[in-house]
């Protein structure tokens, strides 16, 4: 389950927080003869997202910095990070990559929770896929 922060719409100032499937449930649908070129897609268009809601963000402070002349270019370019922000990133890194690969994870999670024959039958299509 994933727990999203969601400001409360109503004059309440408290917080909540929905839970989502993190899986859909059922197959995946499929829109090209071979599955993996789907993978594939989804991989690109999660990264996709995630790139365009970063370069928005980026332009927003960008804009806002200059406003308000706070900071200029130069000066993000000679900024050095602290050991803990590196931390903080790092721990960001992860979770993109977690959530670009999550196709690929989730079918690991599927085959670890298939039981011996799901796990034979998906042996002998892989030994018998160029055949």
């Amino acid at each position: 389950m994933v727990r999203l922060w969601v400001p409360k719409v109503r004059e309440s100032s408290a917080d909540e927080q929905l839970e989502l499937q993190r899986k859909a449930k059922g197959k995946r649908p499929f829109y090209f003869s071979n599955p993996d070129v789907d993978k594939l897609l989804s991989m690109i268009m999660a990264l996709t997202g995630e790139l365009a809601i970063a370069r928005d963000r980026i332009d927003t402070l960008e804009r806002v910095a200059a406003a308000k002349k706070l900071f200029s270019s130069e000066d993000i370019e000679n900024f050095e990070l602290d050991a803990n922000a590196l931390e903080a990133r790092a721990g960001r890194h992860k979770r993109l990559l977690r959530e670009v690969n999550r196709i690929i994870i989730g079918e690991l999670e599927d085959l670890e929770e298939a039981d011996e024959e799901d796990y034979s039958a998906v042996v002998e299509q892989v030994e018998y896929d160029d055949r």
